[in-house]
C-alpha cells in the first residue's frame, strides 16, 4: 500500500506540474497576443478617425438621455451659471475591450434629466483627465491633459492639450499656448486666484517605467498665459504622485495622499500610497509682481529657482500640516470636493495590498471631513439605506453649496472589474441618507472573459 501511495503522490505531482506548465505557456501566449495587439493599434490613426468623424457634425444637437453608461475617470463640475452638472469624458472597461468616450453631458439638477450635448470642434476622447468650471465670460470649463486607451487596454496616449468649453454659447476652443505642462493623467487641477492650477500625475507609455509628478502648473485666465512655479531645492515639497485629493480653499491649495511607484530592484517597482497633506500658498511679492510684468513684455524672459518659486506675479510655498481628528485610512483614489463652508469633502478610494504576483484592493464607502480653518478631520456619518452608493474609487464628486453629487467609479469583486454609473445626491447639513437620483444598471456590470477555446489555441500556437 505505501508504494501505491508514493506511486499517486508522484503522479500528482507530474499533474501539478504539467498543470502550471500550461498556465504559464497560456500566460505566455497572451502576452504575446497582447505585443501583436500594440503594434497593430496605432493611437494617433484611432484619434484621427474620431476627429475625423467629429468634422461631420456642423451644429449643436441635444439629446435626450435616460441615464449614462458606466464610466470611471470622467471629469463633474458643476456648472456656474446655471443648475447642472457637466460630465465630459471618461472610460469603461469590460475585461477585454476598452471603450474611452469623449461625450459632453449635462444633468438638469431641477429637472432630473440628463441630455447628451454634441457640439463641433470639440477635443479627442479621453480619460484620467481634469476640468475646472469658472463663471467668467458667461460660464467656462476648461479641461486639461488626460489619456487615450487603446481598444485592449496595452497602450496609451497621453495629452496636454488645454480646451475650453464656452458653457453659454456651446462653443469648444482649443488654447495652445507656449510652456504647457508634459503630457499625463491621473493630476489634479482646481481653480485659484484667477489661475487654473495642476499638479503632479504620471506618464505610461506601456513601454518604459510609468514616471510620476510633482511639478506645479499655473494658467494664468486674464492673459492666457502658463507659468512653471520653479521652487528652491532647499525648500520642502510633496514627492511626485497621482490619483491624489485636491482643493482650493481661500487659504490656499490643500493637496492629500495619492499613489505612485517606486522601484524596488532592476525593473521591478512598487507602489506607494501616499498618506501626508501639504498647502500651496500664494503671497503677494513685489519682486515677483516686477518678474511677471517684465514676463508680459518680454515671452523669453526666464526665471530662476533663486528668485523664489514666483509666478503669475505671486510668491509661492508648500508648506507640510498635519490635521488633527479622525483622519480617512490609507488609501489612493478617493474623491474630493469643497462645501460651501469651505471644508474639504472626502469619500472612497482604496487601499492596494499588493505582492510579487497578485494586487488586491479593499473599497471604501465611508465619507469624511476636512475643516480647513481649524486644520481637523472628522467623519461624516450617513445612515445607511438600501440605497446607499457601494464602496468604490475614482468616483466623481462635487458640491452645489451643500449638497454633494456623486457619479459613477470603479469596485473590484475578485478578479472582476465593476464600472458604476449611479448617480445620488446628499444633504451635507442633514446627514439624513443618500438619495439615489439614477440607480446602477446592472447591465452595465458585464465582465468578460476569453473563452476556452481561445486558451487552446494559445497553447496550439505555443507549442507549434
Amino acid at each position: 500500500m505505501g508504494r501505491k501511495n508514493a506511486s499517486d503522490r508522484r503522479e500528482r505531482r507530474q499533474a501539478r506540474k504539467e498543470k502550471e506548465a500550461r498556465k504559464q505557456r497560456k500566460a505566455e501566449a497572451k502576452s504575446k497576443r497582447k505585443a501583436k495587439n500594440a503594434k497593430e493599434e496605432d493611437l494617433d490613426a484611432l484619434i484621427a478617425q474620431f476627429m475625423d468623424m467629429d468634422k461631420g457634425v456642423e451644429k449643436v444637437t441635444e439629446l435626450p438621455r435616460k441615464s449614462v453608461s458606466a464610466r470611471a475617470y470622467a471629469s463633474l463640475v458643476l456648472s456656474p451659471t446655471n443648475d447642472e452638472l457637466i460630465l465630459f469624458g471618461g472610460e469603461f472597461t469590460n475585461g477585454i475591450k476598452t471603450f474611452v468616450y469623449g461625450e459632453l453631458l449635462f444633468y438638469n439638477i431641477k429637472k432630473d434629466d440628463w441630455r447628451n450635448v454634441q457640439i463641433p470642434k470639440g477635443p479627442p476622447p479621453r480619460s484620467g483627465h481634469q476640468a475646472v468650471s469658472v463663471s467668467r465670460l458667461g460660464g467656462q470649463m476648461w479641461v486639461f491633459g488626460g489619456e487615450y486607451s487603446s481598444p485592449t487596454g496595452s497602450t496609451f496616449k497621453h495629452f496636454n492639450d488645454l480646451w475650453c468649453l464656452n458653457i453659454k454659447d456651446k462653443k469648444w476652443m482649443k488654447v495652445t499656448r507656449s510652456g504647457a505642462p508634459s503630457s499625463r493623467s491621473g493630476h489634479r487641477m482646481v481653480l485659484f486666484n484667477k489661475c487654473l492650477v495642476v499638479f503632479g500625475g504620471f506618464h505610461d507609455d506601456a513601454k518604459h517605467a510609468p514616471k510620476y509628478f510633482n511639478d506645479v502648473h499655473l494658467f494664468d485666465l486674464e492673459n492666457y498665459r502658463w507659468d512653471k512655479l520653479v521652487f528652491p531645492q532647499v525648500k520642502p515639497a510633496p514627492d511626485a504622485r497621482s490619483a491624489c485629493q485636491m482643493v482650493a480653499t481661500k487659504d490656499g491649495v490643500y493637496v492629500y495622499g495619492g499613489y505612485s511607484k517606486s522601484r524596488v530592484r532592476g525593473e521591478v517597482y512598487k507602489g506607494v500610497t501616499h498618506t501626508d497633506m501639504w498647502r500651496l500658498e500664494a503671497s503677494e511679492d513685489a519682486a515677483a509682481a516686477e518678474l511677471y510684468a517684465q514676463q508680459l513684455e518680454n515671452k523669453d524672459l526666464k526665471k530662476t529657482a533663486a528668485q523664489g518659486a514666483f509666478g503669475v506675479g505671486l510668491k509661492w510655498e508648500w508648506t507640510r500640516v498635519r490635521p488633527s481628528g479622525a483622519a480617512p485610512s490609507q488609501r489612493s483614489g478617493a474623491a474630493a470636493a469643497v462645501r460651501a463652508n469651505g471644508s474639504m469633502v472626502s469619500f472612497g478610494g482604496v487601499c492596494d495590498e499588493e505582492t510579487d504576483d497578485a494586487l488586491k484592493g479593499q473599497f471604501f464607502d465611508d465619507l469624511y471631513q476636512l475643516n480647513t480653518n481649524t486644520l481637523s478631520w472628522s467623519q461624516l456619518r450617513v445612515k445607511r439605506t438600501e440605497g446607499s452608493p457601494c464602496a468604490r474609487m475614482s468616483a466623481n464628486i462635487c458640491c452645489k453649496g451643500n449638497t454633494l453629487f456623486m457619479f459613477g467609479g470603479i469596485l473590484e469583486v475578485g478578479d472582476k472589474q465593476i464600472t458604476l454609473n449611479d448617480l445620488n445626491s446628499l444633504d451635507l447639513n442633514k446627514l439624513n441618507e443618500w438619495k439615489v437620483l439614477r440607480g446602477v444598471d446592472k447591465r452595465a456590470q458585464q465582465w468578460l472573459e476569453e473563452s476556452s477555446s481561445e486558451e487552446e489555441d494559445d497553447d496550439d500556437d505555443d507549442d507549434a
